[in-house]
C-alpha cells in the first residue's frame, strides 16, 4: 500500500462526492471535501471519530465563482496539509428541457457550471501540480454525452461532451509535467437527480407531449431502486488512482495496460457506450465511399 494521497474533491457534500470522500478516508487518505455551502456535510462529519475527522477539511467553494476567488479557497486547501495529489472536479447541475426552449442562455448557464467550473478549478491547481511534476486530474463526465438522442438532454449532454473534449486535450498538455488525467464516467449510481422540467419562458404547443413524457420520466426515476452503488463505484476510482485493489493487476509495470484516459463505471454506462461506438463505426462503414476522395490531388 503506498503514502496516503490528499484529494481535493468539488460538489464533495451528496452523491458522487461523498461517497467518494467517503471511500477515500476509509482508506487511510486526507480529503479537502468543498461544497458551496460546507454546513451540509454536518451530518456526515458528526459521525466520525475524532481521528478520522482529522483528515477531513471542508472548503467553502462555488465553482462558477471569478477564479480568482477559486485560487484563493485552492491556497487555503494546500496550507492544511501541504498538498495535493488529486483533483476531483465532480460538481456539477442538471437541467432538463427541450433545446429550442432552455435557448442558449440556459445552455450557458449549465456550461458555467459544468464545464468553466472544472477548468477554473483544475487551472487554479495545476501551478502546484506542476511544480511537483505528479498529480492527477479528475474529471466527472457522464453516460449523457453518449446515450443522447431524446429530448430533455441536450443541455447536461453538451456541457459533458465539452469536458469530456478538454479532458483528453488536458491529458496531452499534462503529460510532459508527470499529471495524470482521467474521466470518469458514471452511469446510473444510487438515488438519480431528480429535476423537473423547468417551465419554458417560450413554450412551444409542439413540445407538450415530450415535456409530459420527460416529467413522468423523472418522476419514475425517483423511485428507481436500480443501478450501481456510489460507495463501489467510488472504491474503484480510489483503487485506479492508488494502483491498488480491482486495478492493481492492471496497474503492475509490465501489464500492456496504460494509464486509463477513460474510465467506465457500471453495466449501463458500459453496454451505452459500446453501443454509440458501434454505431458510429457502422455510419462510417456505410458512409465512407461518399466522404472519401475529396483531395484537391483527387479527381
Amino acid at each position: 500500500m503506498g503514502p496516503p494521497t490528499v484529494w481535493l474533491i468539488t460538489g464533495a457534500s451528496t452523491g458522487l462526492g461523498l461517497a467518494l470522500t467517503k471511500r477515500a478516508i476509509e482508506r487511510g487518505d486526507f480529503v479537502l471535501a468543498s461544497a458551496r455551502d460546507t454546513t451540509r456535510f454536518d451530518p456526515f462529519l458528526a459521525e466520525l471519530d475524532s481521528q478520522t475527522r482529522a483528515r477531513v477539511h471542508t472548503l467553502k467553494l462555488d465553482v462558477t465563482a471569478p477564479l480568482a476567488d477559486i485560487q484563493h479557497v485552492v491556497q487555503e486547501g494546500l496550507a492544511v496539509w501541504g498538498r495535493i495529489d488529486c483533483i476531483v472536479n465532480n460538481a456539477g447541475l442538471l437541467l432538463v428541457g427541450a433545446s429550442e426552449e432552455i435557448g442558449a442562455e440556459g445552455m450557458m448557464q449549465l456550461m458555467q457550471t459544468n464545464f468553466a467550473g472544472v477548468i477554473n478549478v483544475t487551472n487554479a491547481v495545476l501551478p502546484h501540480l506542476r511544480q511537483r511534476r505528479t498529480g492527477t486530474v479528475i474529471i466527472v463526465g457522464s453516460r449523457s454525452a453518449f446515450r443522447n438522442e431524446f429530448t430533455g438532454v441536450a443541455s447536461y449532454a453538451a456541457s459533458k461532451a465539452a469536458v469530456h473534449s478538454y479532458g483528453e486535450t488536458l491529458s496531452a498538455e499534462l503529460k510532459p509535467f508527470g499529471i495524470r488525467v482521467m474521466i470518469v464516467v458514471p452511469g446510473t449510481f444510487g438515488q438519480p437527480m431528480s429535476i423537473p422540467p423547468v417551465p419554458p419562458k417560450n413554450p412551444h404547443a409542439d413540445y407538450d407531449a415530450a415535456r409530459k413524457a420527460m416529467a413522468a420520466f423523472l418522476e419514475a426515476m425517483k423511485h428507481n431502486k436500480t443501478g450501481g452503488d456510489p460507495l463501489k463505484g467510488m472504491d474503484v476510482v480510489v483503487d485506479v488512482v492508488k494502483g491498488e485493489g480491482k486495478a492493481e493487476k492492471l496497474m503492475q509495470p509490465g501489464s500492456g495496460c496504460e494509464w486509463p484516459l477513460w474510465l467506465l463505471l457500471g453495466e449501463d454506462c458500459i453496454r451505452d457506450v459500446k453501443a454509440r461506438l458501434e454505431n458510429m463505426g457502422n455510419v462510417l462503414e456505410a458512409w465512407k465511399e461518399v466522404g472519401s476522395g475529396l483531395s484537391r490531388s483527387d479527381t
